[in-house]
């Protein structure tokens, strides 16, 4: 016996004795040594317990059988919990149920925990989906219990529902359960007990699932009311078995409120069919038993109906889905009327939602049910904050007026937030100067401003790129304000840096807020500001500097958000790589618990249009579309040029476009598009706070509807359908009059420019001289940039720039960047270099300054950020003058512009040349020494074309750069464009033959402008690298080398 004793307590605590290879041979050894003991030895009870113990984790048959002769043997007064748990855990993995639950009713009568044995015992038949099993388990613990002399028999009946609880993941076995009740309804074996055993079970799987503090695992879905992995018909159908519940309706009630609560364990979206069951259910019961509903529980529940329809397209569903308006209905049942609480959230939604409508309806509510001033005076701001939404700038500042007055007869003064948001109104209409008035005139009247009175204003400066402007008013908050900086100002300045170009500074900016955030000398999140720089390299298609900086984001444990994805879609598609950027969209932001909106899509849209593959953008729409997720001004404009481009291809109209034309033959499809959303361009539409894309800064938010209609009059002008042109442009005057009331509707920028590409392709060049004007006096106005005032003195007026010489332009010291800057300290070409029979009277006249019949008022120099807004039509202008041979003209308008700050981008630049080119004869020195200077420091060389043949890569030649080491330029870079070089071939094969014949180009509006002819030593001295370029250039049999270079 003592051998047997040492064998088991040597091994007992072991794990290695349940190995494969030693189990079998240590239970054969100690089973021998049993064997061999003396019948007197065998009934010791002791020996007994300890060797049930050793044997109950064996499987071998010989052992089981032992366990159970052991367990059956020992007396019942020495059976404890440990010995009941061992010889059940035997009987379970033999199957022996029956045996189980003789053991289970001895258990509660024999010892005092015996519910440790029920909990066991319940375990293993839920597992095993064992559910007759289960219930016997249920009744034998009630009816030991009822039969059970001692106190608190009720107490002790709710303790097995507790043990149930205990149980982890009860809902997927309540789920089956449900499963094998419909089973036992279909073949009417179901009866009132098994009922009230269902009830209880699935009441504690429900409250376990959503009261648990336990986070959930849910995977985010791209649908607004999807994504969970809860099975919610299923889920659903359990909320119906609790109907039999006398507490029912509290019940209901408790399990809503976990739902809906701001611990909840899943985001409304994801469990609103769940709680719109429940919501069903209660209501049901309040209606029959009198019930009313918590009207804390209907607040919450309001605020999170108007967040989640707010992000659908749709206001109702097919299904039984609770709505804003059903809740108002249920409430008013309940409780008479809204509470003041409900008609405030309401209020306050609405007027952000940019809801006049719903708006004026819940405010003529507010006035009938709580007349009182002081109920009222805190939601006064939403009256003007409506507008503000809608950018309805004179709309905002008539409701600051009626505020005003009402509170002047109440004798009350302005709250801040009133001021606060009439700011905003001017931000959202991007009127800097009114802006910067109204926070002026509210320190006169002595308010005291806070972070909310300063950003907006931050923000407009920012979009400017100001960077002094954004610096200067955050000095003043220190001064005025008194209070901590905020986050979202070092975003402010953070975006000026951007937009002036000072990548680098704004990094360095950026490190420096982290710190102070993290010593609390600043509060908020930097989520923005990291999504700026983010934003800025992706727009620049700088993919490394744009993930370096995600990784550095991660890396500081900075939140990730629906933008932060947004740059890094913006990034892949412009390398092309939209599908990449798509799966972003699909799968990598739902992984994240980020939800996309219409912004995301658009960007998807856009990059499958730059790549030429439009169905592939209409798919990307239908994604968006059948998940029912609201759509954008942005992601419609972006629908709307897919669907064009799709249905020219389809009616081939670029083969047509050279032979004549049916104006009745135009895009009709997408003409009907057009009109269906203007027709749902409701209220609101313009409200939305996440980003616009493909939105200028030309374009008013409250004409955003201008971004539908210049696409398609660009894609009309380009295949000549202009009577669809001048239908376009009279259809948007008249949306746009029915929209803001306004009788004179001016077209934003980019519309401009898409007419005045019309007007070109049709030779309208006086139109074209039209609309370049009017493109011209929106862009001072857009562009201008206003000091920002010491808020209580006078403001002094800056000093302006004169133009000079074209030839005089330099760029900056880093050539790379976008634009160019008048230089007073460069220097004229040499004396050798230059006609030295010039006399003094002709080297002014050819300095091409404006006369001052040409000259345009005074005109204030553009801010960085908006210095590019004029490049897209003055391409189009230097076309039209082009094909006028207006090259006097053209020169004083690049010069005039260029000396008032404004920049070309790589097109316009690259266009330009070209005209210089295409001159008669060509200005060839001038187009070499502005090649020279602007575009060939970036030039990275030819690529090696094979004699076997070259294609060029697709993002190449859509940006002009075959045969070019170059395949992804930044917006703000500049190169030469292989056209370009092979126009500048030409040029020199020109000049040669001039030089040749002794010729001059004293032709017409070009006399006395010798100088920009030049010479091809003049050439080899100005523009080397040029020179080189175009001579080392590869030769390529394509059409425009056989056209310009060998006149083929």
């Amino acid at each position: 016996m003592a051998k047997l004793r040492n064998t088991m307590f040597a091994s007992r605590d072991s794990y290695k004795r349940l190995q494969s290879d030693k189990a079998l041979l240590l239970s054969d050894r100690v089973l021998g040594l049993y064997d061999s003991l003396q019948d007197f030895d065998r009934e010791d009870s002791r020996l007994k317990v300890e060797l049930l113990f050793w044997l109950a984790p064996y499987t071998t048959t010989q052992a089981e059988a032992l366990c159970t002769e052991l367990y059956r043997t020992i007396p019942i007064g020495e059976r404890t919990l440990p010995v009941y748990q061992a010889a059940l855990n035997v009987f379970l993995r033999r199957g022996r149920h029956v045996q189980a639950l003789i053991l289970h009713k001895e258990a509660l009568q024999n010892i005092g925990n015996g519910d440790q044995v029920t909990k066991t015992f319940f375990t293993y038949a839920l597992l095993e989906h064992r559910w007759p099993l289960a219930m016997n388990i249920e009744s034998q613990h009630q009816a030991a219990l009822a039969s059970s002399q001692r106190d608190g028999g009720a107490s002790k009946s709710n303790m097995f529902w507790f043990q149930v609880s205990q149980i982890p993941q009860l809902l997927p076995h309540a789920m089956e359960f449900a499963k094998y009740l419909k089973s036992l309804a279909q073949a009417k074996t179901d009866n009132e007990q098994v009922y009230t055993f269902a009830r209880r079970f699935i009441r504690e799987a429900l409250l376990q699932e959503f009261e648990s503090s336990e986070p959930a695992k849910y995977k985010t879905s791209v649908a607004p009311q999807g994504g969970s992995s809860l099975a919610k018909h299923e889920i659903g159908r359990l909320f119906g078995h609790l109907r039999g519940l006398n507490d029912a309706a509290k019940l209901y009630e408790r399990l809503l409120f976990s739902m809906i609560s701001l611990n909840r364990r899943y985001p409304y979206p994801h469990i609103h069919r769940t709680v719109s069951f429940v919501y069903k259910e209660l209501r049901k019961k309040a209606a029959s038993e009198g019930h009313r509903v918590d009207e804390g529980i209907l607040l919450t529940l309001l605020d999170r109906l108007t967040h989640f329809w707010g992000a659908l397209a749709v206001k109702r569903e097919i299904h039984h889905s609770v709505s804003v308006n059903q809740l108002v209905r249920d409430w008013e049942t309940d409780h008479g009327n809204v509470s003041f609480d409900g008609v405030s959230h309401l209020l306050r939604w609405y007027s952000s939602q940019g809801d006049s409508a719903s708006f004026g309806t819940w405010w003529a509510y507010l006035l009938q049910h709580y007349p009182e001033f002081t109920a009222r005076k805190p939601l006064l701001a939403n009256k003007i904050y409506l507008h503000a939404r809608r950018a309805d700038l004179a709309k905002a500042k008539e409701a600051f007026g009626e505020v005003q007055e009402a509170l002047r007869e109440h004798d009350e003064p302005m709250p801040t937030a009133c001021w606060n948001v009439l700011i905003h109104a001017y931000s959202r209409d991007d009127d800097l100067n009114g802006g910067l008035e109204v926070l002026s005139d509210m320190l006169e009247q002595g308010f005291k401003p806070d972070e909310y009175s300063f950003h907006p204003i931050m923000e407009m400066l920012a979009r400017r790129g100001d960077v002094e402007g954004v610096k200067d008013l955050l000095h003043q908050y220190d001064t005025l304000a008194g209070k901590q900086r905020e986050a979202s100002f070092y975003g402010s300045l953070i975006q000026a840096l951007v937009n002036s170009g000072d990548m680098e500074e704004a990094e360095t900016v950026l490190k420096e807020a982290l710190v102070e955030v993290r010593s609390a000398r600043v509060r908020g999140s930097l989520t923005g500001s990291f999504n700026i720089i983010i934003t800025a390299y992706a727009l620049r298609r700088d993919v490394d500097a744009t993930m370096q900086t995600y990784r550095w984001m991660k890396s500081e444990n900075i939140r990730l958000d629906s933008e932060t994805f947004g740059a890094l879609i913006q990034a892949l598609s412009s390398y092309r790589q939209t599908h990449a950027a798509f799966k972003i969209l699909r799968v990598v932001m739902p992984e994240h618990g980020c939800r996309p909106t219409a912004f995301h899509f658009a960007l998807c849209m856009t990059g499958f249009i730059n790549q030429k593959m439009f169905k592939e953008a209409l798919e990307v729409h239908k994604h968006m579309t059948t998940r029912k997720i609201k759509p954008s001004i942005s992601s419609n404009a972006a629908y709307l040029e897919a669907r064009a481009r799709k249905e020219e291809i389809e009616k081939n109209l670029w083969g047509r476009r050279d032979h004549s034309w049916d104006s009745r033959d135009r895009l009709n499809e997408t003409m009907k598009d057009l009109k269906r959303l203007l027709q749902k361009f409701g209220e609101g539409d313009n409200a939305v706070k996440h980003p616009q894309h493909r939105l200028g800064p030309g374009t008013r938010v409250r004409s955003v509807s201008g971004a539908y209609f210049s696409t398609l009059i660009y894609i009309h002008g380009q295949t000549r359908c202009f009577a669809a042109v001048k239908q376009l442009l009279e259809e948007y005057r008249s949306h746009g009059r029915k929209v803001t009331g306004m009788t004179d509707i001016q077209a934003p920028i980019d519309m401009i420019g898409a007419l005045m590409m019309a007007h070109l392709t049709a030779g309208q060049h006086d139109e074209v001289e039209r609309c370049w004007d009017l493109a011209k006096e929106q862009a001072n106005e857009i562009s201008k940039t206003e000091p920002v005032p010491q808020l209580k003195t006078p403001n002094e007026d800056a000093e302006l720039e004169e133009p000079g010489d074209i030839l005089q332009l330099q760029p900056p010291s880093d050539a790379q960047e976008a634009g160019f800057q008048m230089n007073s300290k460069s220097t004229l070409p040499s004396e050798s270099t230059a006609d030295k029979g010039a006399t003094a009277s002709t080297k002014r006249a050819q300095t091409l300054m404006p006369s001052n019949d040409q000259s345009d008022p005074t005109t204030p120099k553009p801010s960085p950020g908006r210095s590019y807004i004029l490049t897209r039509p003055l391409r189009f202008y230097l076309y039209s003058l082009g094909a006028q041979q207006r090259m006097r003209d053209m020169l004083t308008i690049v010069s005039r512009l260029f000396t008032q700050g404004y920049t070309m981008d790589n097109p316009t630049w690259n266009a330009f040349i070209q005209l210089l080119c295409q001159s008669s004869p060509p200005l060839v020195l001038l187009a070499y020494t502005l090649t020279e200077r602007f575009l060939m420091p970036n030039f990275p060389g030819w690529a090696p074309v094979s004699t076997g043949g070259y294609v060029p890569h697709p993002a190449a030649r859509q940006q002009g750069l075959q045969y070019i080491r170059a395949r992804y330029l930044s917006p703000s870079q500049l190169m030469p464009q292989y056209k370009t070089l092979v126009h500048l071939g030409a040029a020199v094969l020109q000049l040669r033959s001039i030089e040749a014949m002794g010729r001059r180009g004293q032709v017409g509006d070009l006399a006395g402008m010798e100088k920009y002819i030049g010479s091809m030593r003049q050439l080899r001295k100005e523009a080397p690298r040029t020179l080189f370029a175009v001579q080392s250039m590869p030769k390529v049999d394509d059409a425009l080398q056989n056209r310009l270079l060998r006149r083929q």
